[in-house]
């Protein structure tokens, strides 16, 4: 009873060196915990994330995967260990360890997320919107999930449909700046300017300045034949040297525009 109550002890400090951010004391509570117990599979996943947070990868996939063996029906483990192959860069290795997860656990939304970013990656778009498609499946409110899986429908060429998934991303996380800048640009793609125009201010209001959302505004403006406010919409994307040369080429075009006319 005494040396349970020891491993507990040690466990739960372990616990709170993590938090604290001290993390070779954490290792050395875990351990000591395990010390007691060698089949203490939360020691173990505990002592991975101590050793990931060290940047000590190899140390943090031999704990991660001893929790595992003690414990292999635990989604949670298999997650943490998918993040760390991917943070690895793994990618095959982080596939595997996800997909076991939503195994044990179907409805780890984060797992079938991660699947997705995977795929995106890789460019195969197909997959990555059935992955972020099952995310949303296991939390309807998961806003990042109907971000990615817009992005994916714009790189199929599938506007209206980036257009659905950003309405829904902006709906639960009405904050998302880049997410309403997203949407400005998709119905600027489909010549829907006013929507357009109105995504793109509510990405500055959120932001203030960002130069992306500048020009999706300056470039619904232009096209409502709105110039003078097009052209202050350029100027203010002109500051970020990325866009300038974009920026100052459209505020050209739409002078060249206004001298015909006049």
């Amino acid at each position: 009873m005494k040396r349970q109550k020891v491993k507990v002890n040690a466990y739960n400090t372990g616990n709170k060196y993590v938090k604290l951010g001290r993390y070779e004391e954490a290792v050395k509570a875990y351990k000591k915990a395990l010390s007691i117990d060698s089949t203490f599979s939360n020691a173990y996943f505990g002592m991975g994330l101590a050793y990931k947070r060290l940047r000590k990868f190899l140390q943090a996939e031999g704990a991660y995967q001893k929790a595992i063996h003690f414990n292999p029906n635990n989604a949670v483990y298999y997650f943490a260990l998918g993040n760390l192959f991917r943070d690895e860069h793994k990618y095959d290795k982080a596939l595997e360890s996800y997909r076991a997860a939503v195994q044990h656990n179907p409805k780890n939304y984060k797992a079938f997320y991660e699947i997705g970013v995977i795929y995106s990656k890789r460019k195969n778009y197909k997959k990555a919107i059935e992955s972020f498609r099952r995310a949303i499946n296991a939390n309807p409110q998961y806003a990042i999930a109907y971000v990615s899986l817009g992005v994916s429908y714009t790189n199929l060429g599938k506007t209206k449909e980036a257009i659905q998934a950003y309405e829904n991303a902006v709906s639960f996380n009405p904050r998302d700046y880049r997410a309403f800048y997203r949407l400005a640009k998709a119905y600027n793609d489909i010549k829907n300017y006013k929507k357009g125009l109105a995504a793109a201010k509510k990405s500055i209001a959120l932001r203030g300045f960002f130069a992306p959302a500048h020009v999706e505004s300056a470039r619904a403006l232009q096209n409502l034949k709105q110039y003078k406010a097009a052209i202050k919409e350029y100027k203010i994307a002109a500051r970020d040297i990325r866009w300038r040369k974009y920026a100052n080429y459209q505020i050209d075009e739409i002078k060249r525009l206004l001298k015909k006319r006049s």
